[in-house]
């Protein structure tokens, strides 16, 4: 066991380490996003725009996992709990669009059948308020609601790189780790 980590009962067992202090802050996620339950070690991006600039949600990036080579209106996602109806998205480039219907059991979404368009596969799918970049990392787990709750979240210090449960390709974990640069510092193993 590394110097300084203690694997007490504790709600951060296993995602930061405790031999360096951390800051933690307290924020508003908003409601109708995640999983049933978010996990400890969830990346949230905060919110830049919008009615809800300010608050904070599970990442807003996920990545296509089903090539679409006609224009298609439902996609297969890595992680659809990202995601919830209204809000504004892009794949990979392309324009902008409205998410029309969210299925976290199978990670799919869908817009309208006007914003067909086609998919790739690991294109990315960012959305559009702001949160596509890292902020910081939850330390608890979070049961889902369709109402804004209070969320810890980590935004100094370290964390364990194998704790990060978003669904994420190795380069957008790069790209987390680079929006993170000289706030959490990443190390690889327990």
């Amino acid at each position: 066991m590394p110097v300084g980590v203690s694997y007490q009962d504790s709600n951060f067992k296993k995602v930061i380490s405790l031999e360096h202090p951390d800051i933690r802050r307290s924020l508003i996620m908003i409601g109708g996003v995640g999983k049933s339950t978010t996990e400890a070690g969830t990346v949230f991006g905060k919110i830049t725009s919008g009615e809800d600039a300010g608050k904070v949600r599970p990442l807003g990036l996920t990545y296509i996992t089903q090539a679409e080579a006609e224009a298609a209106s439902t996609f297969k996602v890595a992680d659809a709990s990202v995601l919830k109806v209204g809000d504004s998205i892009k794949i990979v480039d392309g324009s902008a669009v409205t998410v029309t219907a969210v299925d976290k059991v199978n990670n799919t979404f869908s817009v309208d059948t006007e914003d067909a368009q086609t998919a790739d596969l690991n294109d990315a799918v960012t959305l559009q308020d702001g949160s596509d970049t890292a902020f910081g990392v939850s330390v608890e787990p979070l049961e889902a609601s369709d109402t804004d709750q209070p969320v810890p979240l980590i935004i100094h210090g370290v964390v364990y790189e194998k704790a990060i449960t978003n669904a994420l390709l190795a380069t957008q974990l790069a790209a987390v780790k680079e929006d993170l640069f000289n706030r959490l510092w990443f190390i690889e193993s327990y």
